[in-house]
């Protein structure tokens, strides 16, 4: 009975390793420019909130705090 788990665990990590894969991407490279050339707006990532996001800190990022500081180095 042993084996059995042994096998199935086996069987399940490799089923993960074969869904976390890339896929085949089968877009070709003259369809993928007359998208580019395309006028008007292109689709941009979505922002979900999740759980994790919420517990996270808000990072700042480094051209805000450039704009914010208005920094003058070697002040005296």
């Amino acid at each position: 009975m042993s084996w059995f788990v042994g096998l199935s665990l086996i069987g399940a990590f490799l089923f993960g390793i074969w869904l976390g894969m890339p896929r085949r991407f089968d877009q070709s490279l003259d369809e993928i420019d007359r998208r580019l050339v395309e006028p008007g707006q292109h689709n941009k990532a979505k922002r979900h909130i999740t759980f994790l996001n919420l517990l996270q800190k808000k990072r700042e990022k480094g051209s805000d705090r450039r704009q914010r500081d208005h920094r003058t180095p070697f002040q005296m």
